[in-house]
């Protein structure tokens, strides 16, 4: 059986294969590549067997999850985020890297022409089956329909060798979960190992690449209107494209450079990404353990964190200061305990213990540990609730993750965030 990608709860899986690190856009991670490299990416994804969800964001796109958080969510979990505008391309430049734009039908074609090699089929959805379909927006020539045997030999003229494995509509707005496991089970039986959705409606797009990608092991590819413009040839499709989008494009752009501009201005500081990586995870409760004069949920509130905080702190000084900063914000409490394996005079307070006074029920929870040396001992007096941890972050002094824990990029100096796996 195919082995899907594995990640961790809500975070996108680490860079494989040499990808550059992802960079934040608008809260979303871009990982910055050029037509050519991401079409070798996406072959290597579909040799491997991968379950797969890649996605083309735009400046409508990003801009979009910005207000709808089910699609920023998607986005943030997915496999892999392509900038696909000039906007977002810039923004995703980053550490001297250059700049790099994935566009829709260039990205299509340079995919079918490596995968001719490799033997690949391709499916693809959002085209109509026959033709009886609407007009296409973008098509070719005046009058001719965007149909499957259409577009099929679109691609058999410039690739004779690439191979179609099927071709049908995206399912409606009010299709049930049996018509898209239906769906997942004709690609299947297809043998196609890259599937191209296309067509109107972006957000369709997104959310039909991470649903299907969670039913049957591909690599599904949320391409924008790529279908459409490959007719009528790269550049003239995309001044149509301009031309056609650009009241509402106005709009978009300019929330999207609201939204990064924004996280720019908050993103100035050693616990932006940190943030990011708890929004990814949905964490909403941060046990600090060893809080010291409370700097570190300072940091977090100053990047953006707003979920609750629980500081651990026994030293009567550092807690009296701790408690002046908590008066203000009702979502950090302050306990006068320090965390261990109740073991000996300084084994602290076993975390079981006081499980049901600190946590809620549904609250995903991340651990800061603070005191070098002592990480074991605390996890230890977690006990049965140590696996209810989905993220920690220690000082470093580990070896290597401990078991069913992968470390995240590097944040806040010095310190190891990790997070569970699934």
């Amino acid at each position: 059986m195919s082995q899907a990608i594995p990640r961790t709860h809500g975070h996108p899986a680490p860079p494989a294969d040499g990808l550059p690190r992802p960079v934040r856009c608008a809260g979303i991670p871009l990982t910055p590549l050029a037509p050519g490299p991401a079409a070798d990416a996406l072959v290597r994804l579909a040799l491997r067997g991968a379950a797969a969800d890649i996605h083309l964001c735009g400046a409508d796109t990003l801009a979009h999850a910005v207000r709808v958080p089910g699609l920023q969510r998607l986005l943030r979990s997915a496999t892999l985020n392509l900038p696909a505008g000039r906007g977002p391309a810039r923004a995703a430049r980053s550490g001297g890297r250059p700049e790099a734009q994935v566009y829709g039908p260039d990205l299509l074609l340079d995919t079918v022409r490596a995968a001719q090699r490799e033997g690949l089929s391709h499916y693809l959805l959002g085209v109509e089956s026959g033709g009886t379909g609407g007009p296409a927006a973008g098509a070719g020539r005046p009058g001719e329909e965007l149909t499957a045997g259409l577009l099929t030999a679109e691609l058999l003229v410039r690739y004779p060798e690439a191979r179609v494995a099927g071709a049908e509509p995206l399912p409606g707005r009010a299709a049930t979960a049996d018509v898209w496991m239906a769906l997942a089970a004709r690609i299947r039986e297809s043998g196609a190992r890259l599937v191209w959705i296309g067509g109107s409606g972006g957000a369709r797009q997104h959310s039909a690449a991470a649903r299907l990608a969670a039913a049957h092991p591909a690599v599904y590819v949320a391409a924008g209107p790529a279908f459409a413009l490959i007719r009528g040839g790269a550049r003239r499709g995309r001044l149509r494209a301009r031309w056609q989008r650009w009241p509402t494009g106005v709009w978009g752009y300019a929330r999207f450079l609201r939204a990064a501009a924004r996280e720019r201005c908050r993103g100035r500081g050693p616990y932006h990404e940190l943030v990011q990586l708890l929004a990814d995870a949905e964490v909403d409760l941060v046990l600090d353990a060893g809080a010291d004069a409370g700097g570190y949920v300072a940091g977090l509130r100053r990047a953006g964190y707003r979920g609750r905080v629980v500081s651990f702190e026994v030293r009567p000084g550092p807690r009296a200061h701790l408690l002046r900063c908590a008066a203000d914000d009702p979502g950090w409490s302050v306990l006068p305990y320090a965390l261990g394996d109740g073991n000996g005079p300084d084994g602290g307070c076993r975390l079981d213990a006081l499980w049901h006074a600190v946590t809620a029920p549904g609250e995903r929870l991340f651990v800061r540990l603070r005191a070098p040396g002592h990480e074991e001992r605390l996890l230890a007096g977690a006990g049965r609730y140590a696996a209810e941890c989905v993220g920690l972050q220690t000082r470093g002094e580990w070896g290597g993750p401990p078991p069913g824990y992968t470390a995240a990029p590097p944040t806040v100096p010095g310190d190891v965030v990790l997070f569970r796996r699934r």
